[in-house]
């Protein structure tokens, strides 16, 4: 029994985590006529519960006439507090308010509140009293609020730790623990795809909670050496997705589409630049501000995306057009061709063409060329005669480009599309 007494506190812990209301629910419940005894009785009903009873509606009564324009609606204006904890997510604020309170007798000396939040990877203090010890009279409360900004998923534990003198002048603590789990309210994938030096970032955003939101911001940050162009509006600057562009139910899934470009110009670009970029691996984050339920306030930074880094060839294809801009069934034209350097080294390069891998474009001139020379960094230009055999979209490939020096050799089996016309 004495040992029942001594592990007794005198103090008293209790949390409840601060959420915002919701409204409530209502139920509307038909009557015959709206002076029959069945609805005056639902009316006291209505009355004395509130939130838990639905509005009369009477089938004789038009809506504004014998009954206000949301007594119809299936959501009252009364809010009602959350009974239980909820689902956390990520990117919210977990706010809780504590009450310590003293239910002895006895005034209770020299109080320390130490409350922290732990995960699997850190603990963050939140309450430190230090040496700003507090004392409590004979039923005095205690209230403290803590706020605290969730940046992990999986399981979070919120550690309580009240130290104090008891009666006795013996030094004791009070330890609670409060364990929840964080979701993750958005399921966000990625696909890059690489066009030359630019990039292609297509984002798929999936509202993974069972409740509607409404996308405040989604903005993408560029790694360098790369900026960003946003492709989601239109040329009157609207989005894409009309009106309601930032609402999105539970389960809808929004897609957008980024294209990040080398920050420095391609013509003034030097090799080690451009290698930086066919290199670079990091893209940059994603930066979410959503909104729930009565304007509460989440936020979401992802880490950064990253892509496989598709190199570099050693010779480099900086152009290649067609000179009139497009092609005459079975008149010659002219294709330009200008290569690049961007090795370590001096190199002397030959271009030759297949003439029989795209059979419905032929080489009608000379099948190779000698560039010469090209230091580190340097470009040349070549020109193709060439004639289309038939109208459409033909490909113009199958050229090799060879370093006489050192025997490396770049086979590049798509080189332009041509536009071929009738006439």
């Amino acid at each position: 029994m004495a040992s029942l007494l001594r592990e007794a506190h005198p103090l008293t812990l209790k949390v409840m985590r601060l959420s915002k209301p919701a409204l409530a629910d209502t139920q509307l419940l038909p009557a015959d006529s709206a002076e029959s005894v069945l609805a005056q009785a639902l009316r006291d009903i209505e009355q004395n519960n509130p939130t838990q009873s639905g509005a009369v509606f009477s089938s004789d009564v038009q809506a504004g006439e014998g009954m206000a324009v949301l007594d119809a609606q299936p959501l009252s204006e009364t809010l009602v507090l959350p009974r239980a904890f909820g689902t956390m997510y990520l990117g919210e604020t977990f706010a809780a308010h504590l009450c310590i309170c003293n239910e002895s007798t006895l005034v209770v000396r020299d109080i320390l509140v130490q409350v922290s939040m732990q995960t699997a990877s850190q603990q963050v203090p939140l309450v430190d009293t230090g040496d700003a010890a507090r004392q409590l009279a004979a039923g005095q409360p205690l209230n403290l609020q803590v706020v605290h900004e969730i940046k992990e998923l999986g399981a979070h534990v919120l550690a309580c730790s009240i130290s104090y003198l008891s009666a006795q002048g013996e030094r004791r603590t009070l330890q609670k623990s409060f364990k929840f789990q964080v979701a993750n309210p958005l399921v966000v994938k990625t696909k890059v795809n690489h066009l030359a030096r630019d990039v292609l970032l297509e984002v798929q955003v999936h509202n993974a909670t069972p409740k509607a939101m409404a996308l405040e911001r989604l903005r993408f940050d560029a790694a360098a050496p790369f900026v960003s162009q946003d492709l989601n509006a239109t040329a009157e600057g609207q989005s894409v997705w009309g009106a309601r562009a930032g609402f999105m139910q539970p389960g809808d899934v929004r897609q957008y589409l980024y294209r990040l470009r080398p920050q420095i110009d391609a013509e003034s670009m030097s090799v080690e630049q451009e290698r930086a970029v066919q290199y670079a691996t990091a893209l940059g984050k994603l930066d979410i501000v959503w909104r729930g339920q009565f304007g509460s306030v989440g936020r979401l930074q992802t880490s950064q995306l990253l892509r496989k880094s598709p190199g570099m060839f050693l010779i480099e294809i900086e152009s290649a057009r067609v000179l009139d801009g497009h092609a005459v069934v079975e008149e010659p034209f002219v294709a330009r061709v200008r290569v690049r350097n961007v090795s370590e080294q001096r190199m002397a390069v030959v271009a030759a063409v297949n003439a029989h891998k795209h059979p419905m474009v032929v080489v009608c001139g000379p099948a190779q060329h000698t560039l010469g020379e090209l230091d580190v960094g340097e470009s040349a230009e070549f020109d193709l005669q060439l004639l289309a055999l038939a109208p459409g979209v033909q490909r113009v490939g199958a050229v090799v480009l060879v370093d006489s020096v050192s025997g490396y050799t770049r086979e590049v089996d798509h080189l332009l599309d041509v536009d071929v016309r009738s006439s």
